[in-house]
């Protein structure tokens, strides 16, 4: 995010504080395009025909106060929340409503000397909220069967695919030891061989439903890291080939009734030669 520029919407009424913040900006080399509005209104109007990264608001203004503004976010944006001396019980309530943070103001302005550093949170955090709903949505949204678990095997997530596929509803599977979806003795040919592949590993084998039934998967397998690479869980997507399987099983079969009338025809045409 170095050398990002950032589109600031400053809500603030006082023209001595709206100074001050310009002179932080241009004296830290800050690159915020910053539109600054006097008063609630003006902050909505602004809102509706721009967009913004972050809003810095003060709480009191000519025709409301900051929590106006915060409603008219909607939580849409992430906000930092200005407030004076001995106003922290409105600062908790700027927080219910929304706000990623507050700063006291003082009347030597010190807050700004920490206000680029609180944007530059709120904007990661908000980023990194974002991002978490999109990859929620889209292991809840895959037809995939998902599910997590803790580095003791016990199951701490699954999707809704999973529990479409296995048969369990998810306060039912939830703690238990992965091991539990696992045939133990599989037979015939249709199991599948380890193989390594290039993310993780994979490997074809029998799962087992909720009621007992087994079924052929394609399961990859990855470790979740955090920060600090150390392995947390482990996430698995399995797919249901029976119909894969089905499918090839019949190719054999066409396969060997056409070898089988090869040798026929090849055994005729010699029998014919004499």
């Amino acid at each position: 995010m170095d050398n990002e520029r950032y589109r600031v919407l400053l809500v603030e009424d006082d023209t001595l504080d709206q100074m001050a913040y310009k002179r932080m900006v241009e004296s830290e080399k800050l690159t915020y395009d910053t539109i600054v509005a006097g008063t609630v209104t003006e902050a909505r109007n602004a809102l509706d025909t721009n967009k913004f990264d972050v809003v810095v608001s003060d709480y009191m203004l000519p025709d409301g106060t900051g929590l106006d503004v915060l409603d008219s976010i909607k939580k849409r944006i992430p906000s930092i929340f200005i407030t004076g001396t001995g106003d922290e019980e409105i600062a908790v309530k700027a927080m219910k409503g929304g706000a990623c943070d507050y700063l006291i103001k003082d009347l030597q302005h010190s807050y700004l000397r920490a206000l680029p550093v609180t944007i530059e949170n709120a904007i990661r955090h908000r980023r990194m909220e974002d991002r978490f709903k999109l990859l929620s949505c889209a292991v809840t949204s895959t037809d995939d069967s998902i599910y997590i678990s803790d580095m003791q095997d016990k199951i701490i997530f699954v999707n809704r695919a999973f529990c479409e596929v296995y048969g369990y509803k998810e306060d039912e599977i939830m703690g238990k030891d992965s091991n539990i979806l696992w045939e133990k003795s599989p037979a015939g040919p249709k199991a599948k061989q380890t193989y390594e592949a290039s993310s993780g590993w994979e490997i074809g084998f029998y799962h087992k439903r909720k009621d007992g039934g087994q079924f052929p998967v394609s399961l990859t397998r990855s470790a979740i890291k955090d920060e600090n690479e150390q392995e947390i869980a482990l996430i698995c997507v399995a797919r249901d080939i029976s119909e894969h399987i089905r499918i090839e099983d019949d190719l054999r079969t066409e396969n060997l009734k056409l070898k089988n009338l090869l040798k026929v025809y090849e055994s005729t045409e010699v029998s014919n030669s004499l």
